[in-house]
């Protein structure tokens, strides 16, 4: 299992391109996207895949099948889920995996799998299938991941994913105020101390570009 998350590290550094570069460009007829949204994505993800997933997801580690690579981790969990079809954990994990071998697709049919055999109520699902969407086409995050990620809030409310994704999405559509509560509540979840850094970063910035859109009090009017 160490050998998948270190991998999993390295293959997020690929994937960060995919979503943090398109958050520097701004969305047409919304307020311009802010550098800072690019570089925390391409920091969470990053930090995320060998920290943040053993401490916040839901997934018993200790438990997981010990093969030596990601893709005999995908068969055996084939094999296992064709006997437990139920087994909300087993598509979750299987999900994660099809991102970390960049099976975008297969990853989505995975969660979509998940939140079935949850009854529509696992956030962890929702908010995978938002997040490979948006590594197949990064526009997904202002439609059918957007989607996603708000149902995923409904549902849990402190979802750390769930909340990032929000507030990236948030910053997207140009609407500072929500994505700053997002990761303010984010940062009230006590993440480890890198995290932390970035997530300050953010809403430092996003105050700075709220401070810059208020109208100066002083200017004198017409």
């Amino acid at each position: 299992m160490i050998v998948f998350i270190v991998l999993a590290a390295a293959l997020a550094a690929i994937c960060v391109a995919v979503i943090a570069v398109p958050l520097l460009k701004p969305v047409p007829s919304q307020a311009a996207a802010s550098p800072w949204a690019a570089l925390g994505a391409a920091a969470v993800l990053v930090v995320g895949s060998a920290a943040l997933y053993p401490t916040w997801s839901n997934w018993s580690w200790a438990k997981s099948p010990g093969v030596a690579s990601p893709e005999g981790m995908v068969e055996r969990l084939v094999h296992e889920l064709n006997d437990h079809p139920d087994n909300v954990a087993g598509w979750l994990m299987l999900g994660r995996s099809y991102v970390v071998l960049q099976e975008y697709p297969l990853a989505v049919r995975a969660y979509r799998r998940a939140d079935r055999a949850a009854g529509g109520r696992s956030a962890d699902a929702l908010v995978g299938e938002a997040e490979a969407l948006t590594l197949i086409n990064d526009s997904e995050l202002n439609g059918e991941a957007g989607r996603l990620i708000e149902r995923a809030l409904a549902i849990d409310p402190t979802s750390p994913q769930a909340l990032f994704f929000g507030a990236a999405a948030a910053m997207r559509q140009g609407q500072l105020p929500l994505a700053r509560a997002r990761f303010t509540k984010l940062l009230s979840l006590n993440p480890p101390a890198r995290v932390k850094a970035i997530l300050e970063q953010e809403i430092s910035g996003i105050d700075r570009q709220l401070t810059a859109s208020r109208p100066d009090p002083s200017a004198k009017q017409p």
